[in-house]
């Protein structure tokens, strides 16, 4: 019998395990941090966004087709964490066209999560990413003797954006919920081959 977690061989509470796997998956992150010129660069290039957005349209249509898992915190392992962490490493070199959400939720049902808490862990892991690229930033500008004065505007821009984010984690949520995430794909394909087309007119047109 488990008795408050404590004993040999008891795991721990699920509460404490989430923490656990979301510092897990929060490891690949640093590895990127040493990437981030590189990939940045490569991804100036509209052919390169083109791609990352079609991509992102396979990620999203086989999401909604793969087999319902049954893990949670209770029995996801270690590797599931870590590998969980490498779909959302890219996001801290800002590739566009690339989607965390959809990576990282896409890659948790891959390893057999449930769906529901795939979408949960993929929001939670998302926290000390988005914290640590926002304080990364702010120490850039500072560095660069950000005009104060323009405060106010960019708290406003914080706010909207705070906004508008919880009403598409909500409709992300509701959308996997109902085995209808896969309909982003049209649009990221869409979008992406008009890009990819357009960008290799260009090309052609510049040689």
């Amino acid at each position: 019998k488990v008795s408050g977690g404590k004993g040999p061989g008891v795991a721990p509470p699920p509460a404490r395990r989430m923490v656990m796997l979301i510092i897990i998956a929060t490891v690949p992150l640093f590895v990127m941090v040493f990437l981030q010129d590189a990939v940045n660069q490569l991804f100036s290039n509209s052919i390169m966004v083109s791609c990352a957005l079609l991509a992102t349209g396979f990620i999203l249509f086989f999401s909604d087709r793969m087999a319902r898992g049954h893990k949670t915190a209770k029995n996801a392992t270690v590797a599931d964490a870590l590998i969980v962490g490498c779909g959302q490493a890219p996001y801290r070199t800002v590739i566009p066209g690339l989607s965390r959400s959809g990576t990282t939720i896409s890659v948790g049902m891959m390893r057999g999560f449930d769906r529901a808490f795939a979408v949960r862990f993929s929001f939670l892991m998302s926290l000390p990413a988005v914290l640590g690229a926002n304080v990364l930033e702010i120490k850039d500008a500072l560095a660069s003797n950000f005009p104060i004065e323009e405060l106010p505007m960019y708290l406003v821009g914080v706010a909207v954006s705070a906004v508008v984010g919880y009403f598409a984690i909500r409709l992300v949520k509701s959308l996997s919920d109902k085995g209808k995430f896969g309909k982003f794909a049209y649009y990221c394909w869409a979008v992406g081959l008009g890009s990819l087309v357009a960008g290799v007119v260009k090309m052609m047109l510049l040689k």
